[in-house]
């Protein structure tokens, strides 16, 4: 008998489900989890609850798997350890597409976040506006993240709408 309904089983963050014990990882792999792993102390920082996933959907036989769900703001978080858009199937296309297919069964809303190594250029920016993914990348030197609406939002005045208030 098939599966109706898709399975969605969290397991403890920190699992990695994608390599073979005996495969050795890739330098992009190795780059991409470290990633993962600033990312997460970032969120942790912050509070956040994170958690990871196992997703069987319906009528399947193998598993998605989703690294980093931060369920305190309902984001899921996918690392890409290239700007580049195809990088031998590892590029951010890549990434734009397991965005698209894990967020399909994740609680709506949900936001979806595309980890980079670097600030992505205008055009990429315009790529992941445009699917409604938000990239945020590490600001050097510290362990933070930033992303253009974190920037914006700090440079931006102040709006009172009954004007500013008197000192």
């Amino acid at each position: 008998m098939t599966q109706q309904e898709p399975v969605i089983e969290p397991v403890p963050f920190g699992n990695h489900f994608d390599y073979p014990a005996d495969r050795p990882l890739t330098p992009y792999e190795r780059e991409r989890r470290e990633l993962l792993a600033r990312y997460s102390r970032f969120a942790r920082d912050r509070e956040c609850v994170i958690t990871s996933y196992l997703i069987r959907p319906a009528g399947a036989t193998d598993h998605l798997v989703v690294e980093l769900f931060d369920t305190t703001n309902s984001q899921l978080v996918v690392t890409c350890a290239t700007l580049q858009r195809d990088a031998g199937g590892a590029g951010v296309w890549y990434a734009i597409g397991t965005l698209a297919d894990l967020t399909r069964f994740l609680p709506s809303p949900t936001r979806n976040i595309l980890v980079l190594p670097a600030e992505p250029d205008t055009d990429l920016d315009g790529l992941c506006a445009i699917r409604s993914i938000t990239p945020v990348w590490p600001v050097e030197g510290t362990d933070t993240f930033t992303s253009h609406q974190e920037q914006t939002r700090r440079s931006e005045p102040l709006f009172y709408p009954n004007g500013e208030p008197s000192l």
